[in-house]
């Protein structure tokens, strides 16, 4: 049985240079290959009428190839794949630069789905360079549907690299998802219920390959959710832990804090006051303090820092007050002054 563990190299018809590639994405097992989610999405679910064809459109077509030949370019050296496409409303050219193999693939008398841009060239519409699929003109033995993987529906796309295309990808990663065993979500199933978020299988299945593109979007919500929830875990755990630590707890003169306020030529904020109030409450307890104090530029953070860092001083205890530059460390020595 297929698990998540397993590694690429033990599946069956696993090749060595496309596991080679799969590395340089640090895809080595299954878990890695179903979680390289896709970037964005083609929507080729529509399949168009060649005479319904309109230059600059990206459009899903399925027809007969009538015929397919191949020849060099000498002047820009490349080999250049030509076929004539029909359906029962018309003919477009279908063009393809550099891939020599599909000349065996793409036959005559084939029925294909092709997926491309529609260019307007000396020969009339053309189709260029476009997304293949072979259709199954036959039953198959359970009397199924063709499931579509490139074509005729909406179609991932993925982080590539050279040599690792989408089309590869969803060749890949299509048979893996039927395959693999149970699937334990990690998300508790009241968390998914009160969230409204689709289950982990369904998730995958729908992030890979969606009937519609609000069903990758929910996947999508649904790991990002995912990813948060287990970075709000782990903040939790460190947040116990501190709890359980011992911190000098210090010992704040309010009355000499308010003295030092008085001396300073502006007035602190609300939220200024109500900040330095929480820190210094904190500062009190027996257990190290764990807190992020934000605000825009300008917004007095600063000051807030600094009473803060003082009343601690003013407990004969010492303060180190770090900078991520030394211009401004050196701008808050003056200020500091």
């Amino acid at each position: 049985m297929i698990e998540l563990s397993t590694p690429l190299s033990q599946l069956k018809g696993a090749r060595v240079k496309t596991l080679e590639r799969l590395k340089k994405f640090k895809i080595e097992t299954v878990k890695d290959l179903l979680w390289h989610f896709p970037f964005r999405y083609e929507d080729f679910s529509n399949i168009s009428k060649i005479s319904d064809l309109k230059i600059g459109q990206r459009a899903v077509i399925r027809g007969e190839i009538v015929s397919v030949k191949m020849w060099k370019s000498w002047k820009k050296r490349m080999f250049i794949i030509e076929a004539l496409v029909s359906d029962d409303s018309g003919s477009i050219r279908a063009v393809w630069f550099n891939q020599r193999f599909l000349i065996t693939v793409i036959k005559k008398g084939i029925t294909v789905n092709l997926a491309g841009k529609i260019i307007e060239t000396k020969g009339g519409l053309t189709i260029s360079h476009p997304v293949h699929e072979i259709i199954n003109q036959q039953p198959t033995t359970d009397n199924q549907q063709q499931e579509l993987r490139h074509t005729g529906r909406i179609v991932p796309v993925y982080p590539e690299t050279r040599g690792l295309t989408s089309k590869m990808l969803r060749f890949l990663i299509q048979p893996l998802l039927k395959s693999i065993g149970f699937l334990e979500d990690p998300l508790p199933e009241e968390i998914l219920k009160s969230s409204n978020l689709p289950d982990l299988e369904t998730s995958l299945q729908a992030i890979h390959f969606p009937e519609n593109i609000s069903e990758a979007i929910n996947a999508q919500k649904r790991f990002a959710f995912e990813d948060l929830f287990f970075l709000q875990l782990v903040n939790f755990r460190q947040r116990l832990r501190l709890a359980r630590e011992k911190a000098y707890s210090a010992e704040i003169d309010l009355e000499e804090i308010k003295e030092t306020l008085k001396k300073l030529p502006f007035e602190l904020t609300h939220s200024q006051k109500k900040s330095l109030w929480e820190i210094l409450q904190d500062l009190k307890k027996s257990h190290p303090m764990n807190r992020l104090l934000q605000g825009d530029v300008g917004s007095g953070k600063t000051i807030v820092a600094v009473l803060a860092a003082l009343s601690v001083v003013k407990d004969n205890r010492q303060v180190a007050f770090m900078a991520p530059t030394e211009v401004l460390a050196q701008q808050h020595y003056g200020t500091f002054k």
